[in-house]
């Protein structure tokens, strides 16, 4: 039945008509309503200091004015930006927009990446920010909100996945056209479609690190049967080698271990009724069936039969290089 419904949803969410992204509509900012407004304005700081990272203060002030208002840039004098750090990325966009519809954020993502005022670098900055975010930085240990040092995206998104991910040939297909050489596809887009490969598992294992009841844990792009599936189209030939090479440097192959042996020994029966216990469950199946290379093979069945010691599995190591 789940699947049945996201196929629907998948099929329904194509029908929206695009936009021109000069006149998009802002009635979803309620600059009229005050609680709105001061819950809108609660949030500013931490965004602020996120996308201020990288960016000078007149192009923060931009995003900060589509936040507030819904004004967007001028496209214009964006378009030769050398900078990899777009000012107004895809994700920007789609994150900072106050509605979490999406059948209204389908549009919208048709609209930004279809249109001529973007380039192929606004798209794949916001596709990497986007997966960075989620699934590098909050898989990393922390233990509240309070210490999390980033926007919290909360359930906008898997959201935001669906869109961006839902159809990854209409996504290359948009993409590829927006860079114009086919050529340079690959070499320009092989972080967001190979994103971590083999690395996946890694981070699943910080997730089952965290309490269960962490906003972070509850809210883990992991859980989804869509994510998992698409962990799989990472895999590719290249993640395969880079994953073969790594095993020639001795302790390489020590976090997999780790990795493999805390998603095999899980207490799905202690977690409860979750969504992390249910997605576990069926990241074991896969990792049954799957057909991967031998060496990661011999690895999850070398974890099942008991024959591999593994040294503190269930302590949280936190390091700068985590996020």
């Amino acid at each position: 039945m789940r699947e049945l419904l996201r196929k629907s949803w998948l099929e329904k969410k194509t029908r929206g008509k695009l936009v021109d992204l000069d006149k998009i509509d802002t009635s979803h900012w309620l600059n009229n309503d005050k609680e709105w407004l001061r819950e809108r304005s609660s949030r500013w700081a931490e965004i602020e200091r996120v996308v201020g990272l990288n960016r000078k203060k007149s192009e923060v002030k931009v995003i900060e004015r589509y936040y507030f208002y819904g004004e967007l840039p001028n496209w214009e004098k964006y378009r030769d930006w050398e900078d990899i750090f777009r000012p107004f990325d895809l994700n920007i966009f789609l994150w900072l927009h106050p509605s979490s519809d999406p059948g209204l954020l389908q549009q919208l993502y048709q609209s930004y990446v279809e249109s001529d005022l973007t380039t192929a670098s606004d798209v794949i900055t916001g596709y990497g920010s986007f997966l960075g975010h989620e699934l590098v930085r909050a898989t990393a240990p922390y233990k509240s909100l309070e210490e999390y040092p980033f926007p919290f995206m909360g359930n906008k998104n898997i959201i935001v996945f669906r869109i961006m991910f839902g159809d990854l040939d209409y996504a290359k297909t948009q993409i590829s056209a927006k860079i114009g050489k086919p050529d340079s596809f690959d070499n320009q887009t092989e972080h967001i479609f190979e994103f971590l490969g083999y690395e996946h598992f890694l981070k699943i294992r910080r997730w089952l690190l965290h309490d269960k009841r962490s906003p972070l844990s509850l809210n883990c792009l992991y859980q989804y049967d869509e994510v998992s599936d698409w962990i799989l189209t990472t895999i590719t030939r290249n993640t395969e080698i880079e994953f073969r090479s790594g095993l020639e440097s001795q302790n390489y192959h020590k976090p997999y271990l780790r990795a493999l042996y805390c998603i095999h020994h899980f207490d799905t029966e202690k977690d409860g009724d979750t969504s992390r216990a249910r997605a576990i469950r069926r990241i074991r199946k896969i990792l049954d069936k799957h057909e991967f290379i031998n060496e990661f093979r011999e690895m999850w069945e070398a974890v099942k039969a008991g024959k591999v010691e593994v040294v503190d599995p269930w302590k949280i190591q936190f390091a700068p290089n985590m996020v």
